[in-house]
């Protein structure tokens, strides 16, 4: 399967990349051209020297990653998501864009701050041309232990989306990544309550002095 991850540069965004990249074609989006292509660059060395194995990974333009993508990363800040959204809409044709967006500030402690439909992901939603199949998830999977590919996630990743087909694929990709489970957690309606969870767990870390946490259903 072919996976533009826009975004890669980030370290979820990487984590997810560096997760994938022995099974599926893996492109770095990004909105500089040379960063993209350093980034692949630095992801297929990390690989090839953890694993010993090379990838098909490259960097190129957020727009140009999406034309051949089977799956789209959404992995942007969330100031960034619709604008990112708009420059690649030409280029989108019936694809599976996945939202990692959560949309929180910053003050005394960390704050859901969603915008007033409610979530990032049906914010996207409404920007995405007919045909293209939103599913929200990996919001709440610590981006540190997922880069570092010697780390064990022993993690749940909340899946909420409306079109079975999409959310299957999105299911099989998580089980992708060893050691992550999928768990449907509703319509995409129900994103508020996933993405809020994000603030919260950086909440829990910093006033517990935990670090790379996750969420585990037992």
């Amino acid at each position: 399967m072919k996976i533009a991850i826009l975004g890669g540069t980030g370290s979820i965004g990487g984590g997810l990349a560096l997760r994938w990249a022995l099974d599926h074609d893996i492109i770095i989006g990004s909105r500089k051209f040379e960063k993209a292509e350093l980034t692949a660059d630095k992801y297929r060395t990390v690989l090839r020297e953890s694993s010993g194995k090379t990838c098909s990974m490259y960097g190129c333009l957020n727009e140009d990653a999406v034309n051949d993508a089977d799956v789209i990363v959404l992995s942007v800040p969330y100031e960034h998501a619709v604008s990112t959204i708009e420059s690649i809409k030409p280029n989108l044709k019936e694809q599976i864009v996945i939202s990692i967006v959560v949309p929180m500030e910053k003050a005394e402690f960390f704050k859901y701050s969603p915008p007033a439909c409610g979530s990032a992901a049906m914010e996207i939603k409404s920007k995405l041309p007919e045909g293209v199949k939103l599913v929200s998830a990996f919001h709440n999977v610590s981006a540190r232990k997922l880069y570092n590919t010697n780390d064990e996630l022993n993690m749940d990743v909340f899946i909420c989306g409306d079109d079975n087909v999409a959310i299957l694929t999105v299911s099989k990709l998580v089980k992708d990544i060893k050691n992550l489970r999928p768990l449907m957690a509703g319509p995409l309606e129900v994103s508020s309550m996933v993405e809020s969870i994000t603030p919260l767990l950086v909440n829990l870390a910093i006033y517990n002095k935990m670090k790379h946490l996750g969420i585990k259903c037992v």
